[in-house]
């Protein structure tokens, strides 16, 4: 195959980025077909743009959509397809899910018994990481082009939260009135390189400033001139990749902490705030519960990578102790304990004779891993309730619990409308037959 080629393809299943893919037969070559704009069940003339080297997959673009998904739409923003941060918003919400959960099955394995949400599909994104781009004078705050450190214009996102995009708008107004130097990523020079948004939703709104430099005019003279935000912090990512956090966070003025009414949490100027809380608290609720809508209740709980105590707070509702456990220095300070691996607490556990009634665990995006899921399985738990923000390591660590532990629903949550992102919570059961924990109904 070569670029320039036109093949026709049948979408399948969506990648990780929202393309769709397919595959292609060559003679007795095989070949998977990524394209974006496209969606499980519809068929397209694809033209090859990239061959990847050494691998039977090709990347393209749709040049005639012969069939169409019933949900398709001419996508609303019009900084789109230039953003590539919503791949999916060519059709509409429906199709979307629809989309996600042939992927999770036919990728994954993961039949999920729907995927829940609520009805919004704009504004409702309440933390944004922006890149900052153009020239002094002409500063704009977007993200990265796929594949490239080419900057999209962001102004007008109609996902991100309405405070949000105002304050975005403010920042990028001031900096171009203060001839602030962007930081330039090919030459490795520049002062103002990321900007953090977080808001609580009621108007409140921190921002963090990453610059690269520690010599910073943005950081010395932005503060003083913006209105919208209620506090700013300043961090610093010197060199060479794109780490966004970047080091030495230090408060400027104003607030430094949002509570967020829907999850009850306290979250700091870097700290994790779930885009879509509203959905999030759905899921926190679910993987703290049944799958009935039941909840389990009992002497006590163990929570995993709590962050700053979201779910310990539902936990401590049915439970008559609670212990959690979070590494994070920030989330472990929100939540009152000293900072503490999982692995760790499980294995403290085991060494005490303890053995709680319900696990509940949320990692990061590696997933458990072989010694969380090991300790796990050493620990015996009646019951043990995942969440997840990637499908490949829940599959991954619901194989590796299967020895002791039957998977008996997984969920999705429709945190991110428009892009292939969900949360999953999944509900597992122990398969020695003693008695799991009190279920009550409601």
């Amino acid at each position: 195959m070569r670029t320039g080629q036109c093949v026709t393809v049948y979408a399948e299943v969506l990648s990780r980025h929202g393309d769709g893919v397919g595959w292609f037969d060559d003679g007795p070559v095989r070949y998977e077909v990524h394209a974006p704009d496209l969606v499980p069940g519809e068929v397209a003339r694809i033209r090859v743009e990239h061959v990847a080297r050494n691998r039977r997959r090709l990347f393209g673009e749709v040049v005639e959509r012969l069939e169409s998904a019933p949900g398709r739409r001419i996508p609303p923003c019009p900084n789109h397809p230039t953003c590539t941060g919503c791949p999916l918003m060519g059709v509409d919400l429906p199709t979307q899910r629809e989309a996600k959960a042939t992927t999770l099955r036919r990728i994954h394995g993961l039949e999920v018994t729907r995927i829940d949400g609520d009805d919004r599909e704009w504004g409702y994104r309440r933390s944004s990481k922006r890149v900052v781009g153009g020239t002094p004078g002409a500063i704009v705050l977007g993200s990265f082009r796929r594949g490239s450190h080419q900057v999209a214009d962001m102004t007008g996102c109609l996902v991100d939260h309405p405070d949000i995009a105002r304050a975005a708008d403010e920042i990028a107004a001031v900096a171009c009135d203060l001839g602030i130097e962007p930081y330039d990523e090919a030459e490795e020079r520049g002062d103002l390189r990321y900007v953090w948004l977080r808001t609580d939703g009621q108007g409140e709104v921190i921002v963090t400033l990453v610059t690269g430099t520690p010599h910073s005019k943005a950081a010395q003279m932005l503060p003083g001139r913006l209105t919208v935000p209620t506090g700013i912090a300043w961090a610093l990512a010197l060199g060479p990749g794109n780490n966004m956090r970047g080091v030495g966070l230090r408060p400027l003025w104003g607030r430094q902490h949002l509570d967020i009414p829907e999850t009850g949490q306290s979250v700091g100027a870097m700290g994790f705030l779930q885009p879509n809380p509203a959905v999030a608290s759905m899921a926190q609720r679910a993987v703290t519960g049944m799958p009935s809508g039941g909840a389990v209740r009992g002497r006590l709980a163990f929570d995993l990578y709590a962050g700053s105590g979201a779910t310990t707070r539902l936990l401590a509702k049915r439970f008559d102790r609670v212990e959690a456990c979070e590494a994070d220095p920030e989330h472990a300070a929100v939540l009152g304990v000293a900072p503490r691996r999982a692995e760790d607490m499980l294995a403290e556990a085991l060494e005490r004779g303890v053995r709680p009634q319900l696990v509940v665990a949320n990692p990061p995006r590696a997933g458990l891993g072989p010694a969380v899921c090991d300790l796990l399985l050493a620990l015996g738990a009646p019951r043990v309730h995942l969440m997840s923000c990637d499908p490949r390591s829940l599959a991954r660590d619901l194989e590796r619990l299967e020895d002791g532990y039957r998977c008996i629903a997984v969920r999705a949550f429709d945190t991110l409308p428009q892009t292939p992102h969900v949360e999953l919570v999944a509900w597992l059961v122990a398969r020695r037959p003693e008695a799991t924990g009190r279920v009550e109904a409601g």
